[in-house]
């Protein structure tokens, strides 16, 4: 009774509690309203076209199971992202990048006579050496982070091209201990197909994990959110803004290094255009999941989200039989709903708060 009265006398108190709206509350709500509607629907669409009596295969397990294959690479690479985008920074150059890992790590293991353990690391350490080199360009310049990793792009485009003299890299299964089945043997009750989980799939859990926690529960994750929502304040508040800008590109390179490394083991030759695209995919999960361009904004359980949901689009496509070219126009659209819808929302929710806020002042003033 006493909070209600003084509520009343307090208007502005009141209408703080009334701005906090369910969507306002879960950030992470509308992406995954946006997702769970795009999975009633293709279940509604093969219960429409198979009939009623059959199970929809879009939820079957191997088909779950196989999503999980398909977005555990760019979602691994997709959890550097996030950190760079929370910091105000994107990185256009990850796709070539794991190019260049590929080929190095093929050709170490088929040319150069390393073993795949030396391999392994001499690609993970040039990723990570290169994002490192622009990652210090970036904090200690002005100089726009989507111009010097456009710029690297380019630029390790090159190199991939100079060091495979613009050939494949074939491998004979060296990495085939990446891609082993975890559950082998098991068999899903729906289709009697195989199940597999490769390791790959695992470590992209595991990986998603901890970049969740620590964004959430350690100073590092709370400075990278406020080096991207207010660098100057950041900076006033004593953090190292330059060092914290500088360290996402770090992380950002060891995962496009574990990233190259575990799609190499997939199809088993280093190329140029085995990463071709991938800078599009990480982006646009890690922005259907919610997280803005400028920074400052956003988790890693909607980047979760965004992975599976970019992930399940092209695996309902091809499961309906469209077009790849269909494909492409449906993510695209799905990118501009599901950025548009958190706008929108953010906005009803502003206008609705107003609306209370007035209400509440006419009341005070009446009493």
């Amino acid at each position: 009774m006493n909070q209600a009265v003084a509520a009343e006398r307090n208007p502005g108190e009141r209408s703080v509690r009334l701005k906090t709206s369910l969507f306002s509350r879960h950030e992470n709500l509308t992406p995954l309203s946006i997702f769970l509607g795009f999975i009633l629907i293709i279940v509604a669409l093969q219960l429409y076209t198979q009939g009623l009596h059959k199970y929809p295969t879009f939820i079957s397990p191997v088909n779950l199971l196989n999503i999980m294959q398909q977005v555990a690479v760019p979602g691994i690479v997709a959890v550097g992202m996030t950190f760079v985008m929370l910091s105000g920074g994107i990185d256009l150059s990850v796709g070539m990048l794991a190019s260049l890992v590929s080929i190095i790590v093929a050709s170490g293991i088929s040319t150069w006579g390393l073993s795949v353990t030396v391999s392994i690391a001499l690609g993970i350490g040039a990723a990570v050496f290169l994002e490192t080199l622009m990652g210090f360009i970036i904090s200690r310049t002005k100089v726009e982070p989507f111009i010097i990793t456009l710029g690297g792009m380019i630029t390790f485009q090159g190199m991939a091209l100079l060091l495979s003299n613009s050939r494949e890299v074939i491998l004979n299964g060296e990495l085939n201990f990446c891609k082993i089945n975890l559950i082998e043997g098991a068999k899903d009750p729906v289709t009697t197909l195989n199940l597999v989980i490769p390791p790959y799939v695992l470590l992209f859990f595991f990986l998603i994990l901890v970049g969740g926690l620590v964004l959430r529960f350690t100073k590092f994750g709370r400075r990278i959110y406020a080096v991207g929502t207010n660098p100057h304040a950041a900076y006033l508040a004593g953090i190292n803004v330059k060092n914290t800008r500088l360290s996402v590109y770090v992380i950002m390179g060891l995962l496009v290094g574990i990233g190259a490394t575990m799609l190499l083991s997939r199809i088993n030759t280093g190329i140029v255009t085995l990463g071709q695209g991938l800078e599009i995919d990480t982006i646009a999960m890690v922005v259907i999941g919610g997280t803005a361009l400028r920074g400052g904004k956003g988790s890693m359980l909607g980047t979760l989200i965004g992975i599976f949901f970019l992930g399940s689009i092209g695996n309902a496509m091809n499961m309906l039989r469209l077009p790849s070219e269909v494909q492409f126009v449906a993510k695209g659209l799905v990118v501009i709903i599901a950025v548009s819808a958190g706008d929108v929302s953010s906005k009803v929710t502003g206008f609705l708060a107003r609306r209370k806020d007035k209400a509440a002042a006419r009341r005070s003033i009446a009493i």
